[in-house]
């Protein structure tokens, strides 16, 4: 390809970009990152703010982080899970996390998340049509949020 051809092309892709609604591309997920509190971030991610707690997800949270800007988080489950949702209670955005599987994938993740403060954490995982939750309470002692 020609250079001039080339930056044409790349000037037309930039112009059409430009024009298009940023709205339409995040829309669908504004609902999930909620900032209107924990309950209403359950409701608008699981249908419900009431989940029941199950002994068969496991949830390692440190009881005590240095630094809230990196809290390793490890979820697994022995349920056949279909979703895995993490949620930080006292976050600006509650829910943290959400991972949909499929297939031969194992019910399991490890992540690092940022703590806007000490607060419980809420593993939820959907297993066909009935959710189950694990909490795990995690005090910060420097805040980054």
């Amino acid at each position: 390809m020609k250079r001039r051809s080339f930056l044409k092309h790349v000037a037309m892709m930039g112009a059409v970009l430009a024009l298009m609604p940023f709205e339409l591309l995040a829309a669908w997920e504004k609902k999930r990152f909620t900032s209107e509190g924990f309950r209403q971030a359950m409701v608008n991610n699981l249908g419900t703010s009431t989940v029941p707690v199950s002994d068969k997800i496991s949830l390692t949270v440190p009881a005590s982080a240095v630094s809230s800007a990196s809290v390793p988080v490890e979820v697994s489950t022995t349920l056949k899970a279909d979703e895995i949702y993490l949620f930080v209670e006292k976050n600006y955005t509650p829910l943290v996390y959400r991972m949909a599987l499929s297939g031969a994938m194992l019910p399991y993740f490890n992540i690092r998340i940022k703590m806007r403060q000490s607060s419980p954490v809420h593993a939820v995982v959907k297993s066909g049509n009935n959710f189950y939750r694990a909490t795990s309470q995690c005090d910060v002692s420097s805040e980054a949020c």
